[in-house]
């Protein structure tokens, strides 16, 4: 069924599938209902990546949240720069796993926020 998916467009669907529930889960904290559609899709350079649609209360639900931690960061600390930390390298999905007809057989769903080894 997707044996034609290259892992630039398996990587694009578990970008969009995290990121979909990242941003249900913080919306539902606010009391946002309504559920963003994040679409993935592969660049023309090859690159995994995703569209997000939402609608105007999602959005100003977002924005409001997004101004808050930049506010609290930079209450933290007004006068320091900003913590350079050694950035870590974006979770790779896992091999993908096939059938005998060489389907894709899509892995089972982790709570979001699952640790990523």
């Amino acid at each position: 069924m997707n044996a034609h998916l290259t892992d630039s467009d398996r990587e694009a669907l578990w970008l969009a599938h995290e990121l979909r529930e990242e941003m249900r889960q913080a919306l539902e904290r606010r009391g946002v209902t309504s559920a963003p559609g994040v679409s993935p899709f592969v660049d023309s350079t090859g690159c995994p990546s995703v569209i997000v649609r939402m609608d105007a209360e999602a959005a100003r639900a977002l924005t409001g949240m997004l101004g808050e931690q930049r506010a609290m960061s930079s209450v933290a600390s007004p006068m320091a720069p900003p913590a350079t930390a050694p950035a870590a390298p974006p979770p790779v999905p896992p091999p993908a796993q096939r059938r005998d007809d060489g389907s894709h057989v899509f892995p089972a769903r982790e709570p979001v926020g699952y640790p990523q080894l």
